[in-house]
Protein backbone atom coordinates (compact mmCIF):
# COMPACT_ATOMS: atom_id res chain seq x y z
CA UNK A 1 0.00 0.00 0.00
CA UNK A 2 2.66 2.52 1.15
CA UNK A 3 4.35 1.36 -2.78
CA UNK A 4 1.73 2.82 -3.97
CA UNK A 5 1.39 6.21 -2.38
CA UNK A 6 4.31 6.91 -2.71
CA UNK A 7 3.89 6.48 -6.37
CA UNK A 8 0.55 8.55 -6.02
CA UNK A 9 1.93 11.57 -4.68
CA UNK A 10 4.71 10.82 -7.10
CA UNK A 11 2.59 11.82 -9.97
CA UNK A 12 0.78 14.57 -8.30
CA UNK A 13 4.18 16.07 -8.57
CA UNK A 14 4.99 15.88 -11.76
CA UNK A 15 1.44 16.77 -12.80
CA UNK A 16 2.35 19.90 -10.89
CA UNK A 17 5.67 20.20 -12.74
CA UNK A 18 3.92 20.07 -16.09
CA UNK A 19 1.56 22.67 -15.74
CA UNK A 20 -0.78 21.64 -18.24
CA UNK A 21 -4.20 24.05 -17.82
CA UNK A 22 -7.19 21.83 -17.37
CA UNK A 23 -5.71 18.16 -16.99
CA UNK A 24 -8.44 17.09 -14.75
CA UNK A 25 -11.14 18.48 -16.62
CA UNK A 26 -10.13 16.69 -19.80
CA UNK A 27 -9.64 13.68 -18.38
CA UNK A 28 -13.01 13.94 -17.07
CA UNK A 29 -14.13 14.89 -20.74
CA UNK A 30 -12.82 11.59 -21.66
CA UNK A 31 -14.74 9.75 -18.98
CA UNK A 32 -17.77 11.33 -20.42
CA UNK A 33 -16.72 10.38 -23.66
CA UNK A 34 -16.29 6.84 -23.10
CA UNK A 35 -19.73 6.29 -21.30
CA UNK A 36 -21.23 7.49 -24.44
CA UNK A 37 -19.00 5.33 -26.46
CA UNK A 38 -20.09 2.51 -24.60
CA UNK A 39 -23.71 3.48 -24.88
CA UNK A 40 -23.28 3.72 -28.05
CA UNK A 41 -21.53 0.33 -28.53
CA UNK A 42 -24.46 -1.61 -26.72
CA UNK A 43 -27.45 -0.07 -28.71
CA UNK A 44 -25.58 -1.30 -31.78
CA UNK A 45 -24.90 -4.60 -30.85
CA UNK A 46 -28.83 -4.92 -29.57
CA UNK A 47 -30.04 -3.34 -32.61
CA UNK A 48 -27.88 -6.46 -35.18
CA UNK A 49 -28.78 -9.22 -32.18
CA UNK A 50 -32.46 -8.33 -32.91
CA UNK A 51 -32.27 -7.64 -36.67
CA UNK A 52 -30.25 -10.92 -37.22
CA UNK A 53 -32.00 -13.30 -34.60
CA UNK A 54 -35.50 -11.81 -35.44
CA UNK A 55 -36.02 -11.50 -31.90
CA UNK A 56 -35.41 -9.58 -28.25
CA UNK A 57 -36.24 -9.55 -24.48
CA UNK A 58 -39.67 -7.89 -24.83
CA UNK A 59 -40.11 -7.61 -20.83
CA UNK A 60 -36.49 -5.61 -20.70
CA UNK A 61 -36.39 -2.14 -20.28
CA UNK A 62 -34.57 -1.14 -23.31
CA UNK A 63 -36.70 -3.26 -25.53
CA UNK A 64 -38.67 -0.46 -26.34
CA UNK A 65 -35.79 1.74 -27.48
CA UNK A 66 -34.51 -0.63 -29.78
CA UNK A 67 -37.69 -1.92 -31.50
CA UNK A 68 -37.76 2.39 -32.24
CA UNK A 69 -34.58 1.69 -34.17
CA UNK A 70 -35.40 -0.80 -35.65
CA UNK A 71 -38.53 1.00 -36.68
CA UNK A 72 -36.78 3.72 -38.14
CA UNK A 73 -33.44 2.04 -39.47
CA UNK A 74 -32.62 4.28 -41.58
CA UNK A 75 -30.77 5.96 -37.94
CA UNK A 76 -28.36 3.51 -37.39
CA UNK A 77 -25.75 4.92 -40.15
CA UNK A 78 -26.48 8.27 -38.12
CA UNK A 79 -25.31 6.48 -35.15
CA UNK A 80 -22.44 4.63 -35.96
CA UNK A 81 -21.47 7.85 -37.50
CA UNK A 82 -22.02 9.73 -34.46
CA UNK A 83 -19.70 7.26 -32.14
CA UNK A 84 -17.26 7.38 -34.64
CA UNK A 85 -17.02 11.43 -33.91
CA UNK A 86 -17.50 10.49 -30.32
CA UNK A 87 -14.44 8.35 -30.52
CA UNK A 88 -12.23 10.45 -32.58
CA UNK A 89 -12.73 13.81 -30.54
CA UNK A 90 -12.19 11.75 -27.41
CA UNK A 91 -8.61 10.16 -28.45
CA UNK A 92 -7.55 13.81 -30.41
CA UNK A 93 -8.87 15.00 -26.43
CA UNK A 94 -5.99 12.56 -25.04
CA UNK A 95 -3.72 12.63 -28.06
CA UNK A 96 -3.61 16.67 -27.33
CA UNK A 97 -2.81 16.32 -23.70
CA UNK A 98 -0.01 13.97 -23.83
CA UNK A 99 1.43 16.49 -26.63
CA UNK A 100 0.82 19.59 -24.25
CA UNK A 101 2.63 17.30 -21.42
CA UNK A 102 5.52 16.49 -23.20
CA UNK A 103 6.47 19.60 -24.61
CA UNK A 104 6.26 21.15 -20.65
CA UNK A 105 8.26 18.36 -19.69
CA UNK A 106 10.90 19.04 -21.72
CA UNK A 107 10.92 22.63 -21.34
CA UNK A 108 11.04 22.07 -17.42
CA UNK A 109 13.92 19.18 -18.04
CA UNK A 110 16.13 21.39 -20.35
CA UNK A 111 15.74 24.38 -18.01
CA UNK A 112 16.93 22.33 -15.04
CA UNK A 113 19.67 20.58 -16.71
CA UNK A 114 20.64 24.12 -17.78
CA UNK A 115 20.10 25.37 -14.56
CA UNK A 116 21.21 23.06 -11.83
CA UNK A 117 23.25 19.71 -13.40
CA UNK A 118 26.27 18.70 -14.25
CA UNK A 119 25.14 16.22 -17.49
CA UNK A 120 26.91 15.02 -20.06
CA UNK A 121 25.75 15.59 -23.47
CA UNK A 122 23.72 12.72 -23.94
CA UNK A 123 22.17 12.54 -20.42
CA UNK A 124 21.24 15.61 -20.91
CA UNK A 125 19.83 14.39 -24.37
CA UNK A 126 18.48 11.81 -23.22
CA UNK A 127 16.50 12.99 -20.13
CA UNK A 128 14.80 16.05 -22.11
CA UNK A 129 13.79 13.92 -24.93
CA UNK A 130 13.24 10.13 -23.74
CA UNK A 131 12.34 10.77 -20.57
CA UNK A 132 9.46 13.86 -21.58
CA UNK A 133 8.24 11.27 -24.21
CA UNK A 134 7.44 8.42 -21.77
CA UNK A 135 6.07 10.60 -19.26
CA UNK A 136 3.60 11.93 -21.13
CA UNK A 137 2.45 8.05 -22.48
CA UNK A 138 1.12 8.32 -18.23
CA UNK A 139 -1.91 10.44 -19.03
CA UNK A 140 -2.89 8.62 -22.29
CA UNK A 141 -2.31 5.14 -19.88
CA UNK A 142 -4.34 6.96 -17.29
CA UNK A 143 -7.34 8.30 -19.34
CA UNK A 144 -7.65 4.74 -21.27
CA UNK A 145 -7.78 2.84 -17.54
CA UNK A 146 -10.43 5.32 -16.45
CA UNK A 147 -12.26 3.98 -19.67
CA UNK A 148 -11.74 1.07 -19.76
CA UNK A 149 -12.97 0.54 -16.17
CA UNK A 150 -16.32 2.14 -16.97
CA UNK A 151 -16.97 0.15 -19.90
CA UNK A 152 -16.42 -3.03 -18.04
CA UNK A 153 -18.71 -1.82 -15.27
CA UNK A 154 -21.45 -1.16 -17.40
CA UNK A 155 -20.67 -4.05 -19.69
CA UNK A 156 -20.62 -6.49 -17.09
CA UNK A 157 -23.70 -4.81 -15.83
CA UNK A 158 -25.70 -5.44 -18.76
CA UNK A 159 -24.79 -8.91 -18.79
CA UNK A 160 -25.19 -9.29 -14.92
CA UNK A 161 -28.87 -7.87 -15.78
CA UNK A 162 -29.83 -10.07 -18.70
CA UNK A 163 -28.00 -13.41 -17.88
CA UNK A 164 -26.83 -13.62 -14.44
CA UNK A 165 -25.99 -17.23 -14.00
CA UNK A 166 -24.29 -17.51 -17.21
CA UNK A 167 -21.88 -14.17 -17.08
CA UNK A 168 -20.97 -15.22 -12.77
CA UNK A 169 -19.42 -18.27 -14.41
CA UNK A 170 -17.77 -16.27 -16.49
CA UNK A 171 -16.68 -13.96 -13.32
CA UNK A 172 -15.75 -16.50 -11.76
CA UNK A 173 -13.25 -18.07 -13.98
CA UNK A 174 -12.05 -14.25 -15.41
CA UNK A 175 -10.74 -14.31 -11.63
CA UNK A 176 -8.13 -16.85 -12.85
CA UNK A 177 -5.86 -14.36 -15.08
CA UNK A 178 -5.41 -11.72 -11.61
CA UNK A 179 -2.24 -14.27 -11.26
CA UNK A 180 -0.62 -14.56 -15.30
CA UNK A 181 -1.43 -10.66 -15.58
CA UNK A 182 0.44 -10.00 -12.25
CA UNK A 183 3.52 -11.71 -13.42
CA UNK A 184 3.64 -10.66 -16.67
CA UNK A 185 3.03 -6.97 -15.42
CA UNK A 186 6.57 -7.55 -13.24
CA UNK A 187 8.14 -9.21 -16.65
CA UNK A 188 7.21 -6.46 -18.71
CA UNK A 189 8.37 -3.81 -15.90
CA UNK A 190 11.89 -5.63 -15.31
CA UNK A 191 12.41 -5.25 -19.15
CA UNK A 192 11.38 -1.40 -19.49
CA UNK A 193 14.28 -1.07 -17.09
CA UNK A 194 16.60 -2.91 -18.84
CA UNK A 195 15.29 -0.97 -22.14
CA UNK A 196 15.60 2.11 -20.44
CA UNK A 197 19.74 1.26 -19.39
CA UNK A 198 20.60 0.08 -22.70
CA UNK A 199 19.06 3.80 -24.23
CA UNK A 200 21.46 5.70 -22.15
CA UNK A 201 24.27 3.68 -23.16
CA UNK A 202 23.19 4.07 -26.78
CA UNK A 203 23.44 7.60 -26.55
CA UNK A 204 26.66 7.58 -24.68
CA UNK A 205 27.85 5.83 -27.71
CA UNK A 206 26.59 8.08 -30.48
CA UNK A 207 28.27 10.76 -28.47
CA UNK A 208 31.62 9.46 -27.89
CA UNK A 209 32.14 8.78 -32.02
CA UNK A 210 30.62 12.60 -32.48
CA UNK A 211 32.98 13.49 -30.34
CA UNK A 212 36.37 11.56 -31.43
CA UNK A 213 35.26 11.30 -35.35
CA UNK A 214 38.40 12.33 -36.53
CA UNK A 215 40.41 10.06 -34.51
CA UNK A 216 38.42 7.09 -35.08
CA UNK A 217 39.09 7.45 -38.82
CA UNK A 218 42.51 7.88 -38.30
CA UNK A 219 43.12 5.08 -35.75
CA UNK A 220 40.60 2.82 -38.21
CA UNK A 221 38.96 1.95 -35.21
CA UNK A 222 35.39 2.52 -36.61
CA UNK A 223 34.42 -1.37 -36.85
CA UNK A 224 35.25 -1.81 -33.15
CA UNK A 225 33.04 1.49 -32.55
CA UNK A 226 29.96 0.14 -34.71
CA UNK A 227 30.51 -3.39 -32.66
CA UNK A 228 30.10 -1.72 -29.29
CA UNK A 229 27.49 0.13 -30.77
CA UNK A 230 25.75 -2.80 -32.25
CA UNK A 231 25.80 -4.45 -28.72
CA UNK A 232 23.76 -1.88 -26.71
CA UNK A 233 21.81 -1.98 -29.92
CA UNK A 234 21.52 -5.57 -30.20
CA UNK A 235 20.21 -4.73 -25.70
CA UNK A 236 18.11 -2.43 -26.27
CA UNK A 237 16.23 -3.84 -28.90
CA UNK A 238 16.07 -7.17 -26.84
CA UNK A 239 14.75 -6.16 -23.77
CA UNK A 240 12.19 -3.55 -25.87
CA UNK A 241 11.10 -6.97 -27.79
CA UNK A 242 10.19 -8.74 -24.35
CA UNK A 243 8.70 -5.78 -22.90
CA UNK A 244 6.13 -5.73 -25.98
CA UNK A 245 5.98 -9.45 -26.04
CA UNK A 246 5.23 -10.10 -21.86
CA UNK A 247 2.60 -6.76 -22.68
CA UNK A 248 0.94 -8.44 -26.02
CA UNK A 249 0.42 -11.78 -24.13
CA UNK A 250 -1.00 -9.87 -21.09
CA UNK A 251 -3.70 -7.88 -23.29
CA UNK A 252 -4.34 -11.39 -25.71
CA UNK A 253 -4.90 -13.49 -22.71
CA UNK A 254 -8.61 -12.84 -21.62
CA UNK A 255 -10.07 -12.87 -25.28
CA UNK A 256 -8.10 -16.16 -25.84
CA UNK A 257 -9.53 -17.92 -22.50
CA UNK A 258 -12.92 -16.74 -23.10
CA UNK A 259 -12.81 -17.52 -26.38
CA UNK A 260 -11.69 -20.65 -25.99
CA UNK A 261 -13.91 -21.67 -22.97
CA UNK A 262 -16.89 -20.62 -24.95
CA UNK A 263 -15.87 -22.87 -27.65
CA UNK A 264 -15.62 -25.55 -25.57
CA UNK A 265 -18.70 -25.32 -23.66
CA UNK A 266 -20.26 -25.29 -27.25
CA UNK A 267 -18.21 -28.17 -28.50
CA UNK A 268 -18.44 -30.86 -25.12
CA UNK A 269 -21.71 -29.57 -23.44
CA UNK A 270 -24.48 -28.29 -25.73
CA UNK A 271 -23.21 -24.69 -24.77
CA UNK A 272 -24.61 -23.38 -27.58
CA UNK A 273 -28.44 -23.41 -26.96
CA UNK A 274 -28.13 -20.66 -24.57
CA UNK A 275 -25.88 -18.16 -25.60
CA UNK A 276 -27.90 -15.69 -26.92
CA UNK A 277 -26.37 -12.92 -29.95
CA UNK A 278 -26.75 -10.11 -27.48
CA UNK A 279 -25.09 -12.14 -24.99
CA UNK A 280 -22.17 -12.82 -27.22
CA UNK A 281 -21.68 -9.13 -28.97
CA UNK A 282 -22.05 -8.37 -25.50
CA UNK A 283 -19.29 -11.04 -23.86
CA UNK A 284 -16.78 -10.27 -26.52
CA UNK A 285 -16.98 -6.40 -26.46
CA UNK A 286 -16.61 -6.99 -22.48
CA UNK A 287 -13.55 -8.95 -22.97
CA UNK A 288 -11.92 -6.81 -25.67
CA UNK A 289 -11.95 -3.91 -23.24
CA UNK A 290 -10.29 -6.32 -20.28
CA UNK A 291 -7.51 -7.19 -22.97
CA UNK A 292 -7.57 -3.23 -23.38
CA UNK A 293 -7.44 -2.75 -20.02
CA UNK A 294 -4.74 -5.21 -19.47
CA UNK A 295 -2.61 -3.56 -22.11
CA UNK A 296 -3.39 -0.24 -20.94
CA UNK A 297 -2.36 -2.11 -17.29
CA UNK A 298 0.91 -3.09 -19.08
CA UNK A 299 1.62 1.07 -19.94
CA UNK A 300 1.23 2.24 -16.62
CA UNK A 301 3.99 0.17 -15.60
CA UNK A 302 6.31 0.99 -17.96
CA UNK A 303 4.82 4.87 -17.07
CA UNK A 304 5.95 4.10 -13.47
CA UNK A 305 9.76 3.01 -14.59
CA UNK A 306 10.04 6.56 -16.34
CA UNK A 307 8.26 8.04 -13.23
CA UNK A 308 10.93 6.33 -11.10
CA UNK A 309 13.68 7.70 -13.01
CA UNK A 310 12.21 11.40 -12.95
CA UNK A 311 12.04 11.23 -9.24
CA UNK A 312 15.42 10.00 -9.30
CA UNK A 313 16.61 13.07 -11.73
CA UNK A 314 15.31 15.90 -8.94
CA UNK A 315 16.37 14.00 -6.22
CA UNK A 316 19.96 14.41 -8.20
CA UNK A 317 19.56 18.21 -8.69
CA UNK A 318 21.74 20.30 -6.86
CA UNK A 319 20.26 22.23 -4.84
CA UNK A 320 22.33 24.92 -5.82
CA UNK A 321 22.93 27.96 -3.21
CA UNK A 322 23.30 31.11 -5.40
CA UNK A 323 25.38 33.03 -2.69
CA UNK A 324 28.29 30.89 -3.66
CA UNK A 325 29.31 32.34 -6.87
CA UNK A 326 29.98 36.13 -5.60
CA UNK A 327 30.66 39.00 -8.36
CA UNK A 328 32.70 41.91 -6.93
CA UNK A 329 34.60 44.63 -8.92
CA UNK A 330 36.92 45.60 -6.17
CA UNK A 331 38.09 42.11 -6.19
CA UNK A 332 41.82 42.09 -5.73
CA UNK A 333 41.92 38.54 -7.74
CA UNK A 334 40.01 38.01 -10.57
CA UNK A 335 39.33 34.46 -9.54
CA UNK A 336 39.02 32.77 -6.58
CA UNK A 337 37.92 29.06 -6.21
CA UNK A 338 37.16 28.73 -2.30
CA UNK A 339 37.19 25.07 -0.97
CA UNK A 340 35.41 23.76 -4.31
CA UNK A 341 33.63 19.95 -4.27
CA UNK A 342 32.76 19.09 -8.15
CA UNK A 343 31.14 15.61 -9.20
CA UNK A 344 29.24 14.94 -12.65
CA UNK A 345 26.09 13.94 -12.62
CA UNK A 346 25.11 10.15 -11.95
CA UNK A 347 28.60 9.67 -10.34
CA UNK A 348 30.24 9.22 -7.40
CA UNK A 349 34.07 10.14 -8.50
CA UNK A 350 34.79 14.22 -7.69
CA UNK A 351 36.86 15.87 -9.74
CA UNK A 352 37.97 18.42 -8.04
CA UNK A 353 37.86 18.10 -3.68
CA UNK A 354 38.77 21.16 -1.63
CA UNK A 355 40.24 23.33 -4.59
CA UNK A 356 41.99 26.56 -3.81
CA UNK A 357 42.43 28.23 -6.85
CA UNK A 358 43.32 32.16 -7.66
CA UNK A 359 43.85 33.76 -11.13
CA UNK A 360 45.32 37.02 -11.42
CA UNK A 361 43.34 40.35 -12.99
CA UNK A 362 44.95 41.60 -16.54
CA UNK A 363 46.83 38.06 -16.71
CA UNK A 364 46.92 35.48 -19.43
CA UNK A 365 46.96 32.06 -17.32
CA UNK A 366 47.72 29.06 -19.19
CA UNK A 367 46.05 25.61 -17.61
CA UNK A 368 47.51 22.28 -19.35
CA UNK A 369 47.52 19.10 -18.08
CA UNK A 370 46.35 15.49 -19.63
CA UNK A 371 42.60 14.66 -21.10
CA UNK A 372 40.52 13.67 -18.20
CA UNK A 373 42.61 16.11 -15.54
CA UNK A 374 39.83 19.29 -15.58
CA UNK A 375 41.10 21.88 -17.54
CA UNK A 376 37.65 22.12 -19.45
CA UNK A 377 35.86 21.55 -16.34
CA UNK A 378 37.50 23.67 -14.72
CA UNK A 379 36.44 26.64 -16.90
CA UNK A 380 32.66 25.06 -16.98
CA UNK A 381 32.88 25.94 -12.71
CA UNK A 382 34.47 29.30 -12.90
CA UNK A 383 31.76 30.31 -16.02
CA UNK A 384 28.70 28.86 -14.07
CA UNK A 385 27.86 25.97 -16.61
CA UNK A 386 28.41 23.40 -13.61
CA UNK A 387 27.75 23.98 -10.02
CA UNK A 388 29.75 22.62 -7.63
CA UNK A 389 28.18 20.93 -4.23
CA UNK A 390 30.66 22.86 -1.79
CA UNK A 391 32.53 25.97 -1.78
CA UNK A 392 32.72 29.89 -3.01
CA UNK A 393 33.36 31.62 -6.06
CA UNK A 394 35.08 35.31 -6.25
CA UNK A 395 34.70 36.94 -9.41
CA UNK A 396 35.51 40.65 -10.52
CA UNK A 397 32.95 41.04 -13.29
CA UNK A 398 30.02 39.32 -14.88
CA UNK A 399 31.14 40.19 -18.61
CA UNK A 400 32.52 36.58 -19.31
CA UNK A 401 33.18 35.46 -22.75
CA UNK A 402 34.06 31.82 -24.02
CA UNK A 403 36.15 30.68 -26.85
CA UNK A 404 35.95 26.81 -27.47
CA UNK A 405 37.61 24.45 -29.74
CA UNK A 406 33.89 23.92 -31.47
CA UNK A 407 32.97 27.64 -32.24
CA UNK A 408 29.49 28.50 -32.18
CA UNK A 409 28.18 29.62 -35.41
CA UNK A 410 24.41 30.20 -36.67
CA UNK A 411 22.86 29.86 -40.32
CA UNK A 412 22.44 34.06 -40.10
CA UNK A 413 24.18 37.14 -41.28
CA UNK A 414 27.80 38.07 -40.52
CA UNK A 415 26.38 40.42 -38.11
CA UNK A 416 23.94 38.22 -36.49
CA UNK A 417 27.01 35.91 -35.84
CA UNK A 418 29.07 38.47 -34.45
CA UNK A 419 25.74 40.09 -32.38
CA UNK A 420 25.07 36.80 -30.87
CA UNK A 421 24.30 37.27 -27.37
CA UNK A 422 25.25 40.92 -27.17
CA UNK A 423 23.36 42.40 -24.64
CA UNK A 424 24.64 46.39 -26.14
CA UNK A 425 22.61 47.18 -28.44
CA UNK A 426 25.01 50.50 -29.36
CA UNK A 427 27.44 48.34 -31.46
CA UNK A 428 27.66 50.24 -34.72
CA UNK A 429 28.23 48.58 -37.88
CA UNK A 430 31.30 50.69 -38.40
CA UNK A 431 32.44 49.20 -35.30
CA UNK A 432 31.60 45.79 -36.73
CA UNK A 433 33.68 46.59 -39.80
CA UNK A 434 36.64 47.77 -38.08
CA UNK A 435 37.04 44.75 -35.98
CA UNK A 436 36.38 42.15 -39.30
CA UNK A 437 39.34 43.97 -41.14
CA UNK A 438 41.39 43.79 -38.06
CA UNK A 439 41.02 40.35 -37.78
CA UNK A 440 41.38 39.97 -41.44
CA UNK A 441 38.35 37.46 -41.60
CA UNK A 442 38.02 37.21 -45.16
CA UNK A 443 41.31 37.86 -47.41
CA UNK A 444 40.61 40.12 -50.58
CA UNK A 445 36.85 40.31 -50.02
CA UNK A 446 35.16 43.38 -49.05
CA UNK A 447 32.95 42.89 -45.95
CA UNK A 448 28.99 42.97 -46.28
CA UNK A 449 27.37 42.25 -42.77
CA UNK A 450 24.32 41.08 -44.22
CA UNK A 451 26.46 38.43 -45.88
CA UNK A 452 24.95 34.86 -44.91
CA UNK A 453 27.64 32.71 -42.98
CA UNK A 454 27.10 29.04 -41.39
CA UNK A 455 29.08 26.22 -40.20
CA UNK A 456 29.27 24.78 -43.48
CA UNK A 457 30.36 28.17 -45.42
CA UNK A 458 33.17 28.68 -43.26
CA UNK A 459 36.61 27.19 -42.13
CA UNK A 460 37.41 26.26 -39.06
CA UNK A 461 39.35 28.80 -38.68
CA UNK A 462 37.18 31.55 -39.47
CA UNK A 463 34.89 30.32 -36.88
CA UNK A 464 37.13 30.74 -34.31
CA UNK A 465 37.87 33.97 -35.51
CA UNK A 466 34.37 35.03 -35.48
CA UNK A 467 33.96 33.33 -31.91
CA UNK A 468 37.32 36.06 -30.66
CA UNK A 469 35.03 39.06 -32.35
CA UNK A 470 32.03 38.62 -30.52
CA UNK A 471 34.08 38.32 -27.06
CA UNK A 472 35.57 41.34 -27.67
CA UNK A 473 32.25 42.86 -29.34
CA UNK A 474 30.70 41.50 -25.90
CA UNK A 475 33.50 43.62 -23.84
CA UNK A 476 34.29 40.79 -22.30
CA UNK A 477 36.43 41.42 -19.42
CA UNK A 478 37.23 37.94 -18.44
CA UNK A 479 38.04 35.68 -21.47
CA UNK A 480 37.71 31.85 -21.00
CA UNK A 481 39.39 29.45 -23.60
CA UNK A 482 39.05 26.05 -24.61
CA UNK A 483 41.67 24.33 -27.25
CA UNK A 484 40.68 27.90 -29.03
CA UNK A 485 43.52 28.05 -31.15
CA UNK A 486 43.54 24.69 -32.50
CA UNK A 487 42.63 25.74 -35.99
CA UNK A 488 44.62 28.51 -36.60
CA UNK A 489 48.38 29.67 -38.15
CA UNK A 490 50.95 30.50 -35.53
CA UNK A 491 50.35 34.23 -37.44
CA UNK A 492 46.86 34.62 -36.99
CA UNK A 493 47.53 33.45 -32.99
CA UNK A 494 50.05 36.10 -32.43
CA UNK A 495 47.69 38.54 -33.92
CA UNK A 496 44.75 38.04 -31.96
CA UNK A 497 46.52 37.53 -28.46
CA UNK A 498 48.56 41.16 -29.14
CA UNK A 499 44.87 42.44 -29.66
CA UNK A 500 43.73 40.67 -27.10
CA UNK A 501 46.18 42.46 -25.08
CA UNK A 502 45.96 45.24 -25.82
CA UNK A 503 42.63 45.39 -24.07
CA UNK A 504 43.70 44.73 -21.19
CA UNK A 505 41.70 41.37 -21.18
CA UNK A 506 42.05 38.90 -18.22
CA UNK A 507 42.41 35.53 -19.87
CA UNK A 508 42.45 32.02 -18.43
CA UNK A 509 43.31 29.47 -20.76
CA UNK A 510 42.92 25.79 -20.89
CA UNK A 511 45.14 24.24 -23.42
CA UNK A 512 47.59 21.09 -24.07
CA UNK A 513 50.40 23.49 -26.19
CA UNK A 514 51.41 26.34 -24.23
CA UNK A 515 54.51 26.68 -25.98
CA UNK A 516 52.22 28.20 -28.82
CA UNK A 517 51.65 30.99 -26.51
CA UNK A 518 53.25 34.02 -24.76
CA UNK A 519 51.65 34.04 -20.94
CA UNK A 520 52.10 34.91 -17.51
CA UNK A 521 51.13 31.59 -15.64
CA UNK A 522 50.88 28.58 -16.07
CA UNK A 523 49.06 25.84 -13.64
CA UNK A 524 49.15 22.29 -14.65
CA UNK A 525 47.27 19.66 -13.00
CA UNK A 526 49.28 16.15 -11.82
CA UNK A 527 47.56 13.52 -10.88
CA UNK A 528 48.53 11.91 -7.51
CA UNK A 529 47.08 8.64 -5.97
CA UNK A 530 43.63 9.34 -7.95
CA UNK A 531 43.95 13.09 -6.59
CA UNK A 532 44.34 16.15 -8.82
CA UNK A 533 47.39 18.35 -7.62
CA UNK A 534 47.11 22.34 -8.89
CA UNK A 535 50.98 23.31 -9.61
CA UNK A 536 52.29 27.05 -10.30
CA UNK A 537 55.33 26.29 -13.29
CA UNK A 538 55.33 29.92 -13.93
Amino acid sequence: MKKYKKLFNEVIYISKVTKVTKKKIRLLFSVLLSNITVFFDILIILVFAYLLGGEGNEESSYFIFIEFIVNNIYLLPFIVVFRTIVVLVEKVNIHDLQLHVERNLKAYVLTEVYKKGNYSIADATFYTNALSGHLSYFYGALAGMLNNIIQIIVYSSFLFYTDFQTISAFAAGGLILIFPTRFLLLKSRKHMHESWVFNQEVGRDIQRVIQNLFLIKILKTSEYELDLYKKSLVGLQQSQFKNLAYGTINSLLPNFLTVFTISTLVAFFNFASAITLEFLGITLRLVQTIGNTNNTLNMLVNSSVHIEKFMEFEADKLQVDPSYYNINEKNQTAVSLNKINFKYFNSDEFIFENLDLEFQKGKHTVVTGANGSGKSTLLGIISQIYYPEKGTIDIFTKKIGYVGVTPLIIDGSLKENLLYGNQDKSVSDETLLDTLESFNLFENQEYDLDFEVSNRTLSSGQMQKISFMRALLANSELLLLDESTSNLDAKTRNMIFNILKSKNITIINSTHNHQEFEYDHHINIEFEDEDRLFVNLA
